[in-house]
């Protein structure tokens, strides 16, 4: 017996130690020298930018946090669960692996067109072989502990230890933020523009005519700079239909006889209602069509040489939600999304199964869909209660149960929907993005410059102006700057009105979702810096701030709180991330 526990002790520390050893990439130049996806159809490379483009920090402990909305048990853009079966990656105890990539998958029409580009025009395995594959926190699935890159192996059913690398979090960092931070600061989504740089920095090769070609006798069309720079996008119009968006070379318009596009539901190729046919006569412009707007609407341009030959390339299919993953429901374990159905909004919950009693909790919300984002709560356009959603089957998560509703209201840009928790019109809990916004595909200018060496933020009128010891602001703080809280673009700051300690935080604009990293976040008032963190006189969490108007700074937000502590020597206002006691993230200067 003890020897068979030797032996399988061995097998288990050789089986850990192979596994083990994946070589770790920590900068570009290692990544541009790795045997890794460096020619078309592979993805790899492109996942791994916008992958890096997801991530919100790293932490002290060199964990990658993503978006607090973000959850791979839900199958967010295709993430699935990946058992490690063969031992490719090192074991794990309380963590689990999460792989993202395969583009099969219906979650990952979610993913950029950049990172899709190649998989409807090859018919080659090359085109779908890539995978990131991530390890998390099994309670907290948007805390990321090792990130890996690999592909398939051909031969086998699993990954190919020889392509599998570990990809360090200071080369996430290096990805998601340019050198030239000045580097299309105008342009509204640069995403796609910035990943063609990365690729061209990588060395990565789309010229490739083996793979383009989809038929059987050439011609001068059929050559792979055909298709570089042809762009095709399905948005909505005001009426909930499709409207297309297209851009082709000049040159290519010029040596094309006749340009066509189709457009049909890749998914169910026999919906006739759904197959349209355009002919396309300038090389760049936008087309509303009577197509319903659904999900899998996909363009296809067709271009006709002399002999009336064509030249097939599939544009990017249209997803259901717009690329927006669901939004987290403030204190629940449930999220929103606003998706389009027949051209009408969506909307779609999804329950945690560990919240079994949902219906009693939440049986008193509704989701209201507004036109616009404007709109005040009580100004939606049609409504619906949480509980009156209809469930519908799930096929890409087990973890959670999805209720759906289909409103009257068309689709268009600017539409919004937000679940309430009752009648009382402040208590949203949720709220989507707009329809179509350009908020969560675009990173800021100044959030990408952040951590290029030598840039310097510039600082809000009332931190840098020489005079600023002469406004009220500043005298009613005691003369105090704001402190950082830290790891945050925030800052908290203590002052006093009509005789009472008020708290007053700065949220650098860059900070969009501070609300979301905050939500159980407290400034704590305390009679004495001596009292512990458990110990204070009053409290308010930061999401019940009140946002206040101010023309000293355009780069902050600013929301103050007024409590009912008298102000007096000694008093200290902190800043705590949870109700951890321990997670004091900014304290004032005593007063």
């Amino acid at each position: 017996l003890q020897i068979i526990l030797v032996l399988c002790f061995l097998l288990f520390w050789l089986y850990s130690a192979g596994a083990s050893s994946v070589q770790k990439l920590s900068n570009i130049e290692e990544l541009k020298n790795a045997e890794y996806g460096k020619s078309a159809p592979h993805h790899g490379l492109q996942l791994l930018f916008w992958f890096a483009q997801k991530v919100l920090d790293v932490d002290k402990n060199n964990n990658l946090i993503l978006d607090l909305n973000f959850d791979p048990h839900r199958g967010d853009f295709g993430f699935h669960l990946y058992e490690n079966r063969q031992g490719v990656l090192p074991l794990l105890s309380w963590q689990s692996y999460y792989s993202v990539g395969n583009l099969s998958y219906p979650a990952a029409n979610a993913l950029p067109p950049y990172v899709r580009r190649y998989y409807r025009n090859t018919n080659v395995p090359e085109k779908n072989m890539d995978r990131l594959i991530v390890s998390v926190d099994q309670n907290r699935p948007n805390r990321m502990f090792k990130v890996f890159i690999t592909t398939h192996n051909q031969e086998k059913s699993d990954f190919d230890p020889s392509k599998t690398y570990e990809i360090d979090p200071a080369l996430i960092s290096e990805i998601r933020y340019p050198i030239d931070c000045r580097l299309h600061e105008e342009k509204k989504n640069m995403d796609d523009e910035r990943c063609g740089q990365f690729l061209k920095q990588i060395e990565y090769n789309s010229i490739d005519c083996t793979y383009i070609s989809r038929r059987k006798k050439r011609s001068p069309l059929s050559q792979c700079n055909t298709f570089e720079g042809i762009k095709l996008v399905i948005k909505s119009t005001k009426q909930g239909s499709a409207k297309l968006t297209w851009k082709i070379p000049v040159d290519i318009m010029k040596n094309t006889k006749k340009v066509v596009v189709n457009i049909d539901t890749w998914q169910n190729t026999h919906s006739s209602d759904r197959k349209k046919k355009f002919t396309l006569y300038e090389p760049s412009g936008d087309l509303e069509t009577s197509v319903s707007l659904n999900a899998g609407l996909q363009p296809r341009l067709q271009l006709f040489d002399s002999f009336g030959t064509p030249v097939t390339w599939y544009g990017p299919e249209f997803d259901g939600a717009n690329r927006v993953i669901p939004i987290r429901i403030k204190g629940f374990d449930a999220s929103l999304q606003l998706y389009v159905e027949d051209g009408k909004a969506c909307a779609r919950l999804f329950i945690k199964k560990t919240f079994s009693n949902w219906k009693d909790v939440l049986y008193y919300s509704w989701v209201g869909f507004y036109k616009r984002s404007q709109h005040e709560n009580h100004d939606y356009y049609t409504y619906q209660y949480a509980v009156k959603f209809a469930k519908v089957q799930s096929y890409n998560t087990m973890m959670y149960d999805i209720y759906q509703y289909k409103s009257n209201l068309a689709i268009a840009p600017e539409v919004q929907i937000r679940l309430l928790m009752n009648r009382n019109y402040n208590s949203v809990l949720a709220q989507t993005t707009s329809w179509e916004s350009d908020e969560e595909i675009t990173i800021l200018p100044s959030k990408i410059c952040k951590s290029v060496p030598g840039h310097k933020p510039e600082l809000p009128l009332l931190w840098s102006d020489s005079e600023y010891f002469y406004g009220p602001e500043f005298y009613d703080a005691n003369k105090e700057f704001p402190t950082a809280i830290s790891n945050f673009d925030a800052s908290l700051q203590l002052f006093t009105k009509d005789g009472k300690a008020c708290a007053k935080l700065y949220i650098e604009k860059t900070f969009c979702d501070w609300e979301d990293v905050f939500y159980y976040s407290w400034v704590g008032f305390y009679k004495s810096s001596d009292d512990k963190n458990g110990d204070y006189y009053t409290f308010q969490y930061a999401v019940k701030f009140k946002k206040i108007e101010s023309n000293s700074t355009k780069d902050y937000d600013i929301y103050q709180y007024k409590s009912k502590l008298v102000i007096a020597p000694g008093v200290q206002i902190r800043f705590l991330l949870d109700k951890n006691y321990d997670k004091t993230l900014a304290k004032t200067k005593p007063w």
